[in-house]
């Protein structure tokens, strides 16, 4: 599965994968929950498990969970006129005309 800023040719910077494998880390519940790498040493990762169980509060699972921030900063809204009307695009035939100029290129 490809992300769309994966195709971005704007990006030229690496992105930063994880190291090793994780392992699911339950906080709470199944629904809240967090992943922790398997390299980690076990005392090293009884005390990362230990500070997010301990934080969990400081988690925002939902915008809701965001106290004192605005909903205008997370709320997204598409600018357009309440007056428009909708209009449904034609269906045109985009694989022949695709496909093509691909043709040519490869059989010269």
């Amino acid at each position: 599965m490809v992300a769309l800023i994966d195709l971005d040719p704007r990006l030229d910077e690496t992105r930063i994968e994880p190291g090793d494998d994780l392992r699911p880390l339950p906080l709470r519940d199944d629904d809240h929950k967090t992943h922790i790498g398997t390299s980690l040493k076990p005392d090293d990762r009884w005390m990362v498990s230990q500070t997010l169980i301990d934080n969990y509060d400081l988690f925002a699972w939902t915008t809701a969970d965001m106290h004192g921030v605005s909903p205008d900063i997370v709320t997204h809204r598409l600018s357009i006129y309440k007056e428009a009307r909708s209009v449904a695009q034609k269906n045109e035939k985009w694989a022949k005309k695709s496909v093509m100029p691909h043709e040519k290129i490869f059989r010269n």
